[in-house]
């Protein structure tokens, strides 16, 4: 039930257009300037990053191209998600009870200036290092990754395309190929100040499976391996929570930690398992010393994963 007192007057004072993207795992494909928050347009879902204008100081907004449209907070909730204002009162309710709901814009991403790449990159899905992994053309297609031969961010990588919470896409990230550039760079190259904290890779897949259960592991390839299987995860890319990926880690019933078998590996499961509990069910698979999951075949996946979904 909504409090008397909290009208619509209220709430458009209360929460900030800002907040919800932020709730809604939109806002980092935004970018700050001025006084705006620009990016693309959420609600028809287009990728032109100079869209969608939002004024922070009016708390209103405005889609320039195809919705040519706009509004209040109000307005946006109710496009958003297709809601009667009886629907938008009432969530719009939720985050007012949230600390600092009309102040989210300091959040990390912003002031970094993580900026979106929506383009589409040409990569190599039938490639032997993939191929390694046990990942299949059709899966590397699937989850738009592959060998990137051009000149550029991924050059020298195997690249893997990222996307935001609901699914759109904003970059991506490079597994260096040639040893003396791990030894260098390490493994992994990512956009720069990328929000990897509000992120979890293939969350948008997998978000309306609340009622299965889930597997955490910590990169892509993993995710890949189990999806052939028909199994759902998601990665942390890196082995650290953040309270964004707790608290949708949370909506989930059931979850397995599957990260790798190394010392950071088994030492995070510990951390995670015990920020999850007692609010979720976790359950935790220790790997081989120093394997990932995508060292094991299928049949061992299969084998250590089954009886945690029946």
């Amino acid at each position: 039930m909504i409090p008397e007192h909290f009208t619509f007057k209220y709430l458009k004072a209360r929460v900030s257009i800002a907040a919800v993207l932020q709730d809604k795992g939109i806002i980092t494909a935004f970018r700050k300037r001025g006084h705006q928050l620009v990016g693309p347009c959420p609600v028809h879902g287009g990728d032109n990053p100079n869209a969608f204008v939002i004024s922070l100081s009016k708390n209103i907004w405005h889609c320039f191209t195809q919705c040519n449209a706009g509004g209040d907070v109000v307005a946006l909730v109710r496009r958003l998600d297709s809601k009667t204002y009886r629907q938008a009162a009432a969530y719009l309710a939720s985050l007012a009870n949230t600390p600092k709901a009309s102040s989210l814009v300091h959040q990390t991403h912003m002031t970094k200036a993580f900026r979106p790449f929506t383009k589409s990159l040409t990569l190599n899905p039938s490639t032997f290092w993939l191929n390694k992994k046990g990942i299949t053309s059709l899966t590397a297609m699937r989850f738009e990754a592959g060998a990137y031969e051009a000149p550029g961010f991924l050059n020298g990588c195997i690249g893997v395309r990222l996307h935001d919470l609901h699914g759109h896409p904003i970059g991506y990230a490079g597994r260096r190929r040639h040893p003396k550039q791990v030894k260098l760079y390490g493994k992994w190259k990512f956009p720069s100040a990328l929000p990897k904290s509000l992120l979890l890779y293939n969350f948008h897949r997998v978000s309306s499976y609340t009622h299965k259960a889930l597997v955490i592991v910590e990169g892509p390839w993993a995710v890949m391996r189990l999806a052939q299987l028909n199994i759902p995860a998601v990665a942390l890319l890196g082995i650290h929570l953040s309270s964004t990926q707790r608290d949708l880690l949370r909506t989930f019933q059931h979850v397995i930690l599957m990260l790798d078998g190394d010392c950071a590996g088994r030492g995070a499961t510990t951390r995670i398992r015990n920020v999850l509990e007692p609010n979720t069910k976790v359950d935790t698979i220790t790997l081989p010393l120093d394997h990932d999951p995508d060292d094991l075949t299928d049949d061992q996946l299969a084998s250590i994963t089954q009886h945690l979904f029946l």
